[in-house]
């Protein structure tokens, strides 16, 4: 068993990955492009914030995640990625509009609970 194993995920963790898998294997191609822009579009947000003050001094592994989440080329795979569901979104009709509308709010909804549970600690 390895380390990783023997730490169990936080519940919003669980539930936020159960919403990939689900989405990842059943999904429309507008429902997945939806998780992805708010997952990375979220930390991008995160990563430029925090990338002023953050210690490199500590764990590398803590300033690794923002560098990886923050500056120009990251901005450019979010803008990307935008720029894909932009597209998408002009040749879906009503019914995926409404998927990929359910995909993103609860995709929102897991980052904000995930983000009030991380800082909370």
């Amino acid at each position: 068993e390895t380390e990783r194993e023997k730490v169990p995920d936080e519940a919003v963790t669980s539930k936020f990955v159960n919403h990939m898998r689900e989405v990842a294997s059943s999904g429309t191609l507008g429902e997945k492009l939806c998780v992805l822009v708010v997952a990375e579009w979220s930390y991008l947000t995160w990563g430029e914030k925090v990338l002023s003050f953050t210690n490199r001094d500590v764990s590398f592994t803590t300033w690794e995640w923002v560098d990886l989440h923050s500056g120009e080329y990251f901005s450019g795979v979010v803008a990307y990625l935008r720029g894909l569901l932009d597209e998408e979104g002009t040749l879906i009709d009503e019914e995926g509009r409404k998927k990929c509308k359910d995909a993103f709010l609860r995709t929102v909804q897991l980052e904000e609970e995930f983000f009030e549970m991380a800082y909370a600690t």
